[in-house]
């Protein structure tokens, strides 16, 4: 059975909506609060490039990975075969990984408080640090459940 042509482009599709997509438009949302002194220009087109960055790049890698494999194959890549799985995976870990050490010892948790109290209407405790910090350990650990919970 082939997949839909969309599963060959899934990986890049989603680096380009969601990595660039996602930091242009973290800029232009957040240009009233340059124009007002809340978040300096250079604070905000760091922010939205490092967000652009480490999502375009993984998900081109992936998408480079995903067309190594001869014949038509599906985006999820615990499904591929050996060598490629095992890219992406340890792809996987990387960015988990730098997203914790980015939340945890390098003031990420501080950095996504303020941009997100910036521009959240939730209460106060939801855009806390330490609710950020509560939220990676959560999305890594749904995450390396999931995985597990696949038939490799």
């Amino acid at each position: 059975m082939t997949s839909p042509p969309i599963f060959q482009a899934f990986w890049l599709v989603c680096g380009l909506w969601c990595g660039i997509g996602g930091g242009l438009f973290t800029w232009f949302s957040m240009r009233k609060r340059v124009a007002c002194g809340e978040f300096s220009k250079q604070e905000v087109l760091g922010f939205a490039k490092g967000m652009a960055f480490w999502i375009f790049v993984p998900c081109l890698i992936l998408w480079g990975v995903q067309v190594s494999i001869p014949g038509n194959s599906s985006p999820f890549y615990v499904k591929w075969p050996a060598p490629q799985r095992y890219v992406a995976l340890a792809l996987q870990v990387f960015v988990w990984g730098g997203l914790v050490f980015w939340v945890f010892f390098r003031g990420g948790a501080a950095t996504l408080s303020r941009f997100r109290s910036a521009t959240s209407n939730s209460p106060a405790f939801m855009n806390s640090p330490a609710a950020m910090k509560f939220g990676v350990i959560a999305a890594v650990a749904v995450g390396v459940f999931a995985l597990f919970s696949q038939d490799f």
